[in-house]
């Protein structure tokens, strides 16, 4: 059993209660969490005693002056580790940081001042790597840099701890002083030097962009859309016993922009929006912002009953995209998350060869069925995690291959990944249950099956199933950490753009805001999610190993899956992301 323990002084209590510590994790070199139990204990002897969420905490205790204590982390082992903590930035908003290599000792780590060494060892080490690989740097990067490096050298060494205990000053009074001026560099060069690090990720990702263009003037990279089959039923006003929109006949005409072929852009972009009005906002908004479509074609969406899939909607949604030329990426065919998968599998008690034995009858109808519509196929999603089947890895590993062979021998000519939630396996940090996740990519990979890449999905600021917030520099970091595997990428992203309930949507998980300063107001989150995932998209396309980017969500005027993650709102207005994605293709994609 080891322990790793940090000091919360006074000082740097008001920062520490806004960081959510009770998610807090520690991993080693290779990135994988290991599974923690976080306690914190208050050193004022009247608060509660230790505990493992910030609501246990007594009231008005977080906002007091004396709210100090003891963060610990307990686990297995006893070896050195990194801490990750999702803490809030001044100007930025919530944001992962990250210490050092620390050793367990009985001894407390002093927390703000350690995630201060992180922020520079990180920015100044990355900035050095890409110098040296030609990256040029500008001048404000390097005052932001000089800046924290030096608030962060004030934290190590506070002027008011060289005070001469002779001088008659209170040594009490100047360790107090020295304490509080410590607290106050560390979080002032986490704020500036988490600055530095997003201009360090424009930097990057600016000049690299520039280089592949130079090489290849339109990028081949897939900016895809995610449908689902419902939002086809409800811009078709069809009855399927699900809740779908209400409208009237789909008119057609006009042009698409980029390429597309004429003729029926309204009847794409109402199956896409979930519109049966105002065509022509979706005629020259969704469609011009995206070269493909990810169709959902998933079990749980198909097959009500079993050996019974229903494929209509799924069709009709495939014959819009081939009119429109755009390509295809078909599933996940397996969704292994909670409520998305068939409610009759519940019902199964024949374990799992049954299970295995239903799985491939399905796979091989859809797979039989749309051979030639579809230009990739994304086999299965979240078989990392322990999910509703609650299978063990042996049967994970059982089921995985089950998929691939089976869409392997259905059509062996069309590409197949596998899709991976949480890619930082923030769930290891909970509970034992579920997978390494680049650990399992690297198990499929190695199985000789053929497999053509890895999708990558993250689900930024929701409750559950989240992946914490990072900056553009750590994300480019964790990119690269998935291309050792040597197999192309697909990256889907979900953001929210509106806070509370989204009846529309499949998940009711609840939208988390990406910022401590931006509470209920709809607008706020909206230029929020553009703001967040601006940086983190360009990063994507700076990166040659990336194939494809899933923008998942269209409309949430449609049944959709996250909720408020659509670049149309549940009114059928834009929202911000939809004419940067427009502006992006037009400039930069195929």
């Amino acid at each position: 059993m080891g322990q790793m323990h940090f000091h919360v002084s006074d000082a740097a209590a008001e920062f520490f209660h806004q960081c959510r510590w009770n998610d807090a994790y520690l991993c080693g070199i290779e990135g994988v969490p290991w599974q923690t139990r976080n306690t914190f204990l208050p050193e004022n002897s009247q608060a509660s005693g230790p505990v493992s969420s910030p609501s246990e905490l007594p009231e008005g205790f977080a906002k007091s002056g004396n709210a100090g204590g003891r963060l610990t982390l307990t686990r297995s082992v006893a070896t050195s580790a990194k801490l990750l903590i999702t803490g809030p930035v001044d100007g930025i908003g919530y944001r992962v940081l990250t210490t050092c290599s620390l050793r367990c000792l009985d001894a407390p780590h002093r927390l703000i001042l350690e995630l201060a060494r992180g922020c520079c060892y990180r920015v100044r080490t990355q900035a050095d790597t890409w110098q040296r690989g030609g990256l040029s740097l500008n001048q404000h990067f390097e005052e932001l840099l000089a800046e924290g490096t030096r608030h962060f050298l004030d934290a190590l060494q506070p002027k008011s701890a060289s005070v001469n205990p002779h001088s008659g000053a209170s040594l009490i009074s100047a360790s107090l002083d020295a304490e509080q001026e410590s607290a106050q560099s560390a979080i002032r060069a986490i704020t500036i030097l988490e600055k530095a690090s997003s201009e360090l990720g424009e930097l990057f990702s600016s000049q690299s962009l520039a280089f592949r263009r130079s090489r290849e003037p339109r990028l081949s990279t897939m900016m895809a859309v995610g449908v689902s089959p419902e939002a086809c039923c409800a811009a078709n006003g069809s009855a399927s016993g699900r809740p779908i929109s209400s409208g009237g006949p789909i008119p057609s005409g006009g042009t698409s922009a980029g390429g597309n072929k004429p003729g029926s852009t309204a009847t794409l972009a109402n199956a896409v929006a979930g519109f049966d009005e105002t065509t022509a906002a979706i005629d020259n908004g969704i469609v011009p912002a995206f070269n493909a479509a990810a169709v959902r074609i998933s079990w749980g969406d198909i097959e009500d009953a079993s050996g019974t899939p229903d494929f209509t909607e799924v069709s009709k949604i495939l014959d819009e995209c081939a009119s429109l030329g755009m390509r295809v990426i078909g599933g996940p065919v397996i969704d292994h998350r909670d409520g998305l998968l068939p409610d009759w599998l519940t019902l199964m008690d024949n374990g799992f060869e049954k299970l295995l034995s239903s799985m491939t009858q399905f796979v091989e109808a859809t797979v039989n069925q749309f051979r030639g519509q579809v230009h990739l196929w994304n086999a299965a999603s979240g078989l990392n995690l322990s999910g509703p089947l609650r299978l063990d890895d042996e049967q994970v590993m059982r089921f995985s291959i089950g998929v691939l062979q089976t869409i392997r021998r259905c059509d062996p000519t069309t590409p197949v990944i596998m899709s991976i939630e949480q890619p930082c396996g923030e769930y290891l940090a909970r509970h034992a249950d579920g997978i390494s996740p680049i650990h399992f990519a690297d198990a499929l990979l190695r199985s000789g099956l053929g497999l053509a890449g890895i999708g990558l999905n993250f689900r930024f600021g929701y409750d559950h199933g989240e992946t914490h917030p990072r900056s553009s520099l750590e994300f480019a970091q964790l990119i690269d950490r998935w291309g050792t595997l040597n197999a192309p990428l697909l990256v889907q992203l979900s953001i929210p753009a509106a806070p509370g309930t989204d009846p529309a949507a499949r998940l009711q998980t609840s939208p988390v805001s990406l910022s401590p300063s931006i509470k209920n107001q709809a607008e706020l989150w909206a230029r929020q999610q553009h703001e967040f995932a601006k940086p983190l998209i360009e990063t994507l396309l700076a990166k040659q190993i990336v194939h494809a980017v899933v923008w998942d969500g269209a409309s949430d005027r449609a049944p959709h899956v996250m909720p408020h993650a659509g670049v149309i709102d549940s009114n059928g207005n834009p929202r911000p992301m939809l004419p940067y994605l427009t502006k992006l293709r037009e400039e930069l994609l195929m």
